[in-house]
């Protein structure tokens, strides 16, 4: 079948399908039921709850922990040492306990099966009417076939996509599929161009709309996965997750951290054999080194501190389904934005009242005088929608019937002159396309006849003789007539919906209203009607979304409005919003134009549009797409089926909560549970600042790290050169004491500092910039030979006369002197975690108090050392012995080294330019 079906003429269709209009056989429908196979969409397969655990474990860090773990146990397993074989089996329970915790938080936070095709199926209709052998039948929507002739009426779910054969009245909300906001009018002889997008296809129907007034009977063209929401399915089955940002610079880390211990171990192990030390002997020494090398609390307080963000983003409405796409937020460059319930409320909104003499916006404020009071109760009587209260009790209220019916009702309840009692209403003609309106003859509690009628006021004005003016009923001449239509169509091209209303008395005795009634006669009752002005009807942005917006361009992203709605109307939100200037029509794009283009003419102008309107699903995926190509980091944010696809595609999908579809909320990374796009500001601040604060501390324990292989490196090169067998400075539950606990507690603190001044000023990221930039290296370098050279002139000391004697001291000296370099190096990163988060502000100002957190976390990680250090039962297992006040004072007459050489770097960048540049990490 041709995928252009919607332009072919009904004769070839018919032709193509094997069909009359008496519809299929039951033994014709079931070969094709066969050929094309059910009417339903493909399950997605769902991954293994053990796969989905199983991958919590490609993390390079994780694989470098797993690799030490197989090491401890092996050397635990051969050693011939006990106490050596007791510390690398405590050694392996640590590393184990750290990566079970890390897969087991990871998976508990990614179980969710993908249920988008799942949600769409409970978007398909149950049940449908069909035509067969020429007679009606009620079957199950899964057994249509292209061929098959359906009847649909108000209130219907379409089954399958096809082409209308007749129409009455037909209009279906497709702002699941097409994003607009009124309900489509359909009719089924219109002609529609080759490449016209869903939304202008007025003669064609589509599987998961509904229908929201008339009737019709339409051709079953396609089915099950072919449809428009089978292509939707397609998409979501064949896109793949991508890695965010955070775990592709992660990643980068973890490779060059494994190549860093590899390295660092291979040249302690050749420098070793080269002084003639035994091979197994360096061995268990450079696994000793490959501990320090490794931070192996870095998985779990990454995850930690993301899922910090996570409950704090929850509290502010955003609900994270994804933990990195917490940090893949603050690295956001361009925000496409569904128009309708996202920067919409998709609540169809009376906002304007145009009479004869004024033009009003309509506010709580607004003056309700006689001429306002008439047109609103015209809109309110002339109508078929109801406000009904909730099923389950309670304030709510619950909309029934057309959207624009619903925005007249809804002034009327503001305005308060909502009385539907006052009117009964006699006789109706119907709406329908082809007249553009509807009126009611209605009596008033008096006893008095009216007839109102609303419509295109185009339409309407040609049926009016007079026109209502300051309570007065006036000729209509041409001049009135071309002013009313003038400002009509000013309003119209900026993106309102005009909806013209009039009136007119009848005499009961001269007219003969029973009459009237019986004759059905349409032209007698909507003649020389009284015309009293037209309502500018339109969705409205939300509240908060225009500040959004200017907080978006200050922080250097892009938002962009992608639509199925009318360009016209998607000019005029994108105006009154701030996102353009209604000037420049070069940020303006249509699915037209965009269908015509190839990805690669497309990709080189995609970062100069701003607004696309009757855009189709395929058009987001493409825009998205071309985004990407242009080394964007892009957040789709939407609510309707439509989206979904790009939602997947998009570094960070964005669905609404409340308005939001079950397909768009599984296909998304982050859910808007009052689906504010303010809400989004808000979790971007967040992003930036969980990346900030995870620059922090990924810094502070690398930079701990580097203190750490610098004491061992240097500590057995120095022992062994001094010695007959190299000493270690620290033992490897020692080191990973350090790195589990003393370092983890402050650099989990850090991941809740508050957020810096202007982070909200700053440009997004450059996505392919590291989380290590030069001068974060160099204050890495720089604090390792800091700690270093403190902790191994401590070492030694302690060690004095036998070291100038060239003897291995005796074990007490050796454990007296390692506990000392232990709790030096301990200090020195307490130490470390202030001066990482006070930047270029000294450490002795009002930095010191701004995480009260951390403050708590370091003296947490000092007093837990003091405790492996004095308590008798733990000095075995951590091979310390107790310190005395003369120990302390030394430490800490050591350690003051680190505070003064920083405070002495701080006060002269602050002075000297070049110092500035050269000194900040930043």
């Amino acid at each position: 079948m041709d995928e252009h079906w919607h332009s072919e003429i009904l004769k070839a269709l018919f032709d193509q399908l094997g069909v009359d209009d008496s519809g299929l056989s039951n033994a014709e429908a079931e070969e094709r039921l066969g050929q094309y196979g059910l009417n339903e969409l493909e399950r997605v397969k769902k991954r293994h709850p053990i796969f989905l655990f199983l991958e919590q474990f490609k993390n390079p860090l994780v694989i470098i922990l797993l690799i030490a773990l197989v090491i401890s146990v092996i050397i635990g397993l051969f050693s011939p040492d006990k106490h050596q074989r007791v510390e690398y089996f405590i050694d392996a329970l640590a590393i184990s306990a750290i990566v079970t915790f890390n897969a087991f938080f990871g998976f508990i936070q990614e179980y969710k099966a993908e249920k988008s095709i799942e949600a769409l199926k409970s978007m398909a209709a149950p049940f449908s009417t069909v035509i067969r052998e020429g007679k009606k039948q009620r079957i199950e929507a899964q057994f249509l076939v292209p061929g098959d002739i359906i009847l649909i009426e108000e209130g219907d779910k379409i089954p399958a996509d096809g082409r209308l054969l007749e129409s009455h009245s037909l209009r279906v909300d497709e702002s699941a599929l097409t994003g607009e906001s009124f309900p489509a009018a359909k009719e089924a002889m219109s002609q529609v161009p080759q490449y016209a997008s869903i939304a202008d296809q007025e003669n064609s129907v589509f599987s998961g709309t509904s229908v929201t007034r008339g009737r019709g009977q339409a051709l079953i063209v396609k089915t099950g996965m072919q449809t428009e929401f089978g292509k939707i399915a397609k998409g979501l089955l064949e896109e793949k997750t991508e890695e965010t940002p955070l775990q592709k610079r992660l990643a980068t880390l973890g490779k060059w951290i494994g190549i860093g211990s590899l390295t660092i171990c291979a040249i302690i192990f050749i420098i070793g054999i080269l002084l003639n030390r035994g091979p197994i002997e360096m061995f268990i020494v450079a696994v000793g080194l490959a501990v320090a090398a490794v931070p192996e609390g870095l998985p779990a307080v990454v995850t930690l501190a993301l899922a910090l963000g996570v409950q704090r983003m929850s509290k502010k409405n955003a609900i994270i389904r994804r933990l990195p796409s917490v940090e893949t937020l603050g690295s956001t460059t361009v925000i496409c934005s569904d128009k309708t319930g996202t920067l919409t409320r998709n609540k169809m909104t009376v906002r304007k009242i145009l009479t004869a003499d004024e033009e009003y916006s309509i506010t709580k404020n607004t003056f309700l005088n006689e001429t306002i009071n008439l047109i609103i109760t015209i809109g309110l009587e002339c109508n078929n929608a109801q406000i009904a209260e909730s099923k389950g009790g309670g304030s709510k209220e619950v909309d029934i019937g057309d959207p624009t019916e619903i925005a007249l009702l809804r002034v009327a309840k503001r305005m308060n002159v909502f009385d539907r009692t006052k009117y009964k209403r006699l006789y109706e003609i119907p709406f329908d396309s082809d007249s553009k309106r509807m009126s009611v003859l209605v009596k008033n509690l008096q006893g008095e006849y009216f007839v109102f009628s609303k419509g295109a006021p185009d339409v309407l004005i040609n049926l009016c003789t007079y026109y209502y003016s300051n309570g007065e009923v006036k000729p209509l001449d041409e001049e009135t007539r071309f002013r009313f239509e003038e400002a009509e169509q000013n309003l119209a091209k900026t993106g309102y919906r005009m909806l013209g209303m009039a009136f007119k008395t009848l005499n009961p005795e001269e007219d003969k209203i029973d009459r009237i009634i019986l004759s059905e006669d349409s032209e007698e009752i909507e003649s020389n009607l009284v015309y009293v002005g037209a309502m500018a009807i339109m969705d409205p942005p939300r509240q908060g979304t225009k500040t959004s917006i200017e907080i978006c361009k200050k922080a250097g992203i892009r938002p962009v409005m992608i639509t199925g709605d009318h360009l016209k109307t998607a000019v005029a939100v994108a105006t009154e919003i701030g996102l353009v200037s209604s000037e420049d029509s070069s940020q303006y794009f249509e699915g037209t134009q965009l269908a015509q283009m190839s990805d690669e003419e497309f990709t080189s102008i995609v970062m100069d549009i701003n607004v696309y309107a009757r855009v189709s699903p395929e058009h987001k995926l493409k825009i998205v797409s071309a985004l990407k190509s242009n080394n964007q980091i892009v957040a789709m944010t939407g609510d309707g089926v439509n989206d979904a696809p790009a939602l997947k595609r998009a570094d960070i999908g964005v669905a609404m909560g409340i308005a939001g579809t079950d397909v768009s909320k599984e296909a998304s990374d982050m859910i808007l549970a009052d689906d504010d796009f303010s809400t989004i500001v808000g979790a971007i601040l967040e992003g930036r600042t969980i990346f900030d604060n995870m620059r922090k501390f990924i810094l502070y324990l690398l930079s701990c790290n580097a203190g750490e292989i610098a004491v061992m490196f240097f500590g057995i090169l120095l022992t062994s050169l001094i010695f007959e067998t190299p000493i270690l400075p620290l033992l490897a539950i020692q080191i990973l004491w350090v790195n589990l606990v003393t370092d983890g507690l402050p650099a989990l603190a850090m991941g809740v500092d508050p957020p810096d001044p202007d982070v909200m000023t700053r440009q997004p990221r450059d996505p392919k910039e590291p989380i290590l930039t030069q001068k974060s290296i160099f204050f890495i370098v720089y604090s390792g030979i800091i700690i270093a050279v403190g902790t191994l002139l401590l070492f030694f000391l302690y060690m004095y006369p036998d070291v100038i004697a060239g003897q291995l001291p005796p074990e007490d000296t050796r454990i007296h002197a390692q506990t000392v370099a232990f709790t030096m190096l301990i200090i020195f990163q307490m130490i470390m975690a202030l001066n990482i988060r006070k930047e270029e502000h000294s450490l002795l100002g009002k930095e010191f108090f701004r995480n009260p957190y951390l403050l708590l976390a370091i003296a947490s990680s000092v007093i837990l050392h003091i405790l492996i250090v004095y308590i008798p039962f733990f000095q075995p297992f951590f091979n310390t012995t107790a310190l005395n006040p003369i120990d302390w004072v030394v430490i800490i007459g050591f350690s003051s080294i680190l505070v003064i050489v920083d405070e002495v770097r701080t006060f002269l960048a602050h002075r000297i330019p070049l110092l500035k540049k050269i000194a900040g990490y930043w």
